[in-house]
């Protein structure tokens, strides 16, 4: 009798699971279609403004000179045995100082970076990467290869691949919350943490419940589910919505001096305008929702966490969330006048908060 009855629930579980597993994904995908809907009015601005040149785009020819440029350090390619993945990176600095690792976020590559890899070369090796699927690193096709074990995994192999056991790891946008996460999961790979316009993926989700704003500025998460359409609406008009949230008065860089020039703006148009380029950094998007955070996450590192007042995707006020989610040194600074794009909007005030982060003494933290 215990047999069968032990079988039933076993069946009446694994039943419900898969409900609430379906159930689950059709409010994801009635959410990216409410979310499409959202953005059709502007889009059909576009268009209206000139039919023919908002579906006319192309890939670019050639980079511009600033992302082949060795200004800010030396380019170089680094192949993963185990994945076969080749990663393209900048590095500036001499190699065996400490490493500090730059992750960057979507729509980037390693030029979002530039401003540190300047900095920083005085006392790291500063190496700024392209992630898979973007920038000149490899990008497999399968949305399988975008999980977040997958990712993590990379930063393991590259922080081993380029000779090191351990890094200072500096992550913005999805840069971020890789990082974040790495530091949970590989605490002792990580001797510093600093995030940048990122939330902690636990403390977003709290955040999020509670406020209904937040959930619609970043409703672009669940537009960037839907194949195909995302794809063409980041294309249209010449890549016109990968452009504008990076110059646009409201969500573009605030910092005057610091303004993308069109030779930068290009620097972050070349690669998605490439065939075929933009559905593998969607992919990061479309797995988000399989790693959705259940339980708290502790980062056990001593952590910076850094954010643009002005970011219009990501609100401030989530800030103080990220505190019950860190057990060690945390030290959370709002960047006035700076947007989503903080350590280009205000990279002086960024480095220097930076540096007294990393020259602080900070006690030797175990758990």
């Amino acid at each position: 009798m215990q047999f069968y009855v032990s079988r039933l629930l076993l069946m009446v579980t694994r039943a419900a699971l898969k409900v609430s597993g379906l159930l689950f994904w059709i409010l994801v995908y009635v959410a990216s279609l409410l979310s499409a809907a959202s953005y059709l009015p502007d889009a059909l601005r576009l268009i209206a403004r000139g039919p023919f040149r908002a579906f006319r785009w192309k890939p670019r020819n050639a980079a511009p000179g600033c992302l082949t440029s060795s200004k800010h350090g030396q380019h170089g390619n680094i192949r993963i045995k185990k994945s076969g993945i080749r990663f393209h990176y900048v590095a500036s600095g001499e190699k065996g100082n400490p490493l500090m690792l730059l992750l960057h976020g979507f729509p980037e590559n390693w030029y979002s970076w530039r401003y540190q890899l300047d900095e920083f070369s005085q006392e790291y090796w500063t190496v700024a990467v392209d992630l898979r699927g973007f920038g000149s690193s490899d990008a497999p096709p399968e949305l399988q290869d975008y999980k977040m074990e997958t990712l993590l995994q990379d930063i393991q192999d590259l922080i081993t691949g380029l000779g090191y056991s351990d890094c200072v790891l500096v992550g913005h946008d999805w840069g971020g919350t890789l990082a974040w996460t790495f530091a949970v999961r590989h605490r002792n790979m990580v001797s510093r943490l600093i995030v940048m316009n990122a939330p902690h993926p636990s403390a977003f989700h709290d955040y999020v419940l509670a406020h209904p704003s937040q959930l619609f500025s970043s409703r672009y998460v669940f537009l960037f589910q839907l194949p195909v359409l995302p794809e063409i609406l980041l294309s249209l008009a010449d890549f016109e919505y990968i452009r504008k949230p990076m110059v646009d008065a409201s969500m573009g860089i605030q910092n005057e001096e610091r303004k993308l020039s069109k030779e930068e703006i290009e620097a972050f148009v070349y690669y998605p305008s490439q065939k075929g380029a933009l559905t593998p950094a969607l992919n990061y998007y479309r797995n988000l929702f399989g790693f959705f955070p259940v339980k708290a996450q502790d980062v056990l590192v001593p952590t910076l966490l850094l954010w643009g007042e002005h970011d219009t995707f990501l609100e401030a006020a989530m800030v103080p969330e990220m505190q019950q989610y860190v057990h060690a040194p945390l030290q959370a600074e709002i960047i006035h006048n700076a947007s989503h794009w903080v350590q280009q909007d205000q990279p002086e005030e960024v480095n220097r908060i930076m540096w007294d982060f990393l020259r602080r003494e900070i006690p030797v933290f175990s758990h």
